[in-house]
């Protein structure tokens, strides 16, 4: 899985984030990718089996950000697929044809839904109205703003003649970042309204910090718990109480896995809750 990664380029922040574009099949999802990424555009080119995945870093003001763009199968036989892509996601891009109402009507009853029950509710979602530059066009601005609360941004786009695609991907970007940034403080400020006084509730904050942050997979974070002593079960208080010692083993393991992934502001974050505990403690 792919999850959003902190690095540099330089003095630069630069943060690494996977997105998806949904939508059913032929709405011009993989030529707008190809338009952003690579600037061109087939008329004829291979149909997309499973997901295809392409990265294009974006520069902002206040720094980078690598957008890992993962491209998906519109056909329903593969939606185990389309799950494995979905998961990790930070944002979206909506993608219909203008000429086709009936692209709407599946990406709301099918493919919109899918995503946000596999990412939730919150993750930034823009809608790319595609093939604007052709004559026809049988979805109606009224019929698109029926629907516009349910996405960031409505943008139409023309992937053969490159209209407003670079837009449309910025913005994702834009929205992906601020996205994170605001998370990251929401976490923090979460739990450090705890009383982190045992090693019990040490371990517990930082569970929750892991989780809330959302890219540490589950494996990996009970992974690291059996390598430091600590087995699930005992995560009952009514069962062993956990040591100090493998407590803040557990924290330093997890400090270690964002810093060797380049997500200094997490590693920190997590050294942070060991001072916490160290002054909170019991004596």
């Amino acid at each position: 899985m792919v999850d959003h990664n902190h690095g540099s380029h330089g003095d630069n922040l630069v943060i690494k984030k996977k997105v998806n574009l949904i939508g059913t099949q032929g709405v011009g999802k993989t030529s707008l990718i190809l338009r952003f990424v690579k600037s061109v555009f087939g008329d004829e080119y291979l149909k997309t089996i499973g997901t295809n995945v392409y990265k294009k870093t974006v520069t902002m003001e206040n720094g980078m950000v690598d957008l890992i763009i993962n491209d998906i199968m519109g056909e329903e036989t593969y939606e185990s697929v389309q799950k494995g892509a979905f998961i990790g996601s930070t944002g979206a891009i909506a993608v219909i044809d203008i000429t086709r109402e009936d692209t709407l009507e599946m990406l709301m009853d099918k493919w919109l839904p899918r995503y946000r029950e596999f990412t939730g509710q919150e993750n930034p979602v823009v809608l790319a109205i595609n093939k604007f530059d052709l004559p026809q066009k049988n979805i109606s601005v009224e019929e698109i703003e029926k629907y516009s609360d349910l996405f960031d941004m409505c943008v139409f786009t023309s992937a053969k003649t490159g209209k407003n695609v670079d837009t449309l991907f910025n913005i994702l970007a834009s929205r992906v970042a601020t996205n994170l940034q605001l998370a990251v403080e929401d976490i923090e400020d979460i739990v450090s309204a705890r009383t982190i006084d045992r090693p019990q509730k040490l371990v517990d904050a930082l569970l929750a910090f892991a989780a809330e942050l959302g890219d540490m997979p589950y494996e990996t974070r009970m992974e690291l718990l059996e390598n430091t002593g600590i087995h699930v079960f005992d995560m009952d208080e009514m069962v062993v109480e956990i040591s100090e010692s493998d407590s803040i083993d557990f924290a330093v393991s997890l400090s270690d896995w964002y810093r060797d992934r380049g997500e200094e502001y997490a590693s920190k974050a997590v050294l942070g809750l060991i001072e916490k505990y160290k002054n909170e403690k019991s004596t």
